[in-house]
């Protein structure tokens, strides 16, 4: 069966600082677009005339259109090659985001921002396989640790950035002032990266997708991919509780929601300083004492109450936990797939995705924020037991 592939150019190499740079800031701003939404809640749902519960369908719908978007990117990069894939969608995604600003119902607004995310989607897979491909292989894991710390800020930055504009220049600023960010990054990141390699065309053994199918879907891996589920879950009904549910005298201070929200940020730089020491560890025992670290601060959280104090340091525990979590689940599921590593980790990005625009969805069929820190708790104890049984049944293969 005829297929094709891009032939991987190997005379050049991709400079170390520059690539990382670009690649890191503009996930930034391309994922970070997925949590503006957040504390712009009321502000949205006054604007689109609906509950501030039904705003949350704006997160939802983006993240899971950019779970399909993840999917879609291997093929289209195939064809086209990982940059132009990634500058062309982040333009197609500037034109929608001007777009978002002007509407007035929810069902058009959630449209638009579907469309944000499934344009959006391209853009992290694509970066991460142009740093294995392209970037000396002696310095591809540091290359993948700032680019994924970074992509593990977007969750707090995408929220500070949107509170700060909203303060200063009102809701719609986040949108506007994002187009031309996204057109200069898009022009950046096409001078910055190097060109694609010419289309070749290939012939692949016809059973080469069902073996790559079968190795993505093996119990080794499944349990994993329910895990990130979970876990993607959780951090985005963690912040959209925070909104709906914010301790009393935070919710309604602007300075004091920002500063709460910030605490997470120094989790992020922690988590990479400990990196080196973790790795010592194998994958899925690291993404086992990830999730009994944040379970266990959600069960003091639902039982503590709402003590903003207490809440601040949940977040910055939930992100350090959160960025050790993610790393050893990619690595977990890149050495679990085998040759089917391509597809298992595209999949793990779809799960992703999928399970933080469901877990947008949460915080308002519940019953305050103790509530949710319970059953968070609860389920972050069920992806510790999917770890568990994907170490068993790597150990029985």
């Amino acid at each position: 069966m005829p297929n094709s592939k891009v032939v991987e150019a190997t005379s050049k190499t991709a400079p170390l600082a520059a690539t990382v740079a670009t690649v890191s800031l503009m996930g930034v701003l391309v994922v970070g677009q997925m949590y503006v939404t957040i504390p712009l809640m009321p502000q949205v749902a006054d604007a689109w005339q609906v509950p501030t519960a039904s705003a949350a369908l704006s997160t939802t719908a983006f993240a899971l259109a950019h779970a399909v978007g993840s999917l879609v990117s291997g093929p289209l990069s195939n064809r086209w090659g990982r940059r132009t894939v990634m500058v062309a969608n982040v333009l197609a995604m500037a034109v929608v985001t001007a777009l978002v600003p002007l509407v007035s119902d929810l069902s058009t607004g959630v449209a638009l921002r579907a469309f944000q995310g499934l344009f959006a989607g391209s853009f992290i897979p694509m970066a991460y396989a142009y740093v294995h491909a392209r970037v000396a292989k002696e310095s591809v894991p540091l290359a993948l640790t700032v680019v994924s710390a970074c992509m593990g800020a977007t969750v707090v930055l995408g929220q500070v950035e949107a509170q700060l504009l909203e303060s200063l220049l009102g809701w719609t600023s986040v949108f506007w002032v994002t187009v031309p960010l996204l057109v200069a990054g898009a022009a950046v990141t096409w001078r910055v990266l190097l060109p694609d390699p010419p289309f070749v065309p290939a012939v692949v053994r016809p059973t080469a997708g069902r073996d790559a199918t079968r190795g993505a879907l093996s119990g080794r891996v499944v349990p994993l991919y329910l895990v990130i589920l979970v876990g993607a879950g959780a951090l985005t009904a963690l912040y959209t509780g925070v909104e709906l549910y914010g301790p009393p005298g935070v919710a309604d201070s602007g300075a004091a929601m920002l500063a709460l929200r910030a605490s997470a940020l120094p989790a992020l730089v922690i988590a990479v300083l400990l990196a080196p020491a973790l790795g010592r560890f194998k994958a899925q025992h690291r993404a086992f004492g990830a999730l009994a670290v944040i379970g266990a601060t959600m069960l003091a959280v639902g039982y503590g109450g709402g003590d903003a104090v207490m809440l601040g340091g949940a977040l910055f525990v939930f992100m350090l936990g959160f960025s050790t979590l993610g790393p050893a689940l990619i690595q977990a599921v890149g050495s679990q797939a085998g040759a089917a590593q391509t597809t298992a980790i595209a999949l793990y990005g779809f799960t992703l995705n999928v399970g933080a625009g469901a877990g947008a969805q949460l915080p308002g069929i519940l019953d305050g924020f103790g509530q949710l820190a319970l059953v968070l708790a609860v389920a972050l104890a069920v992806a510790a037991f999917g770890v568990g049984l994907a170490v068993r049944a790597a150990r029985r293969t």
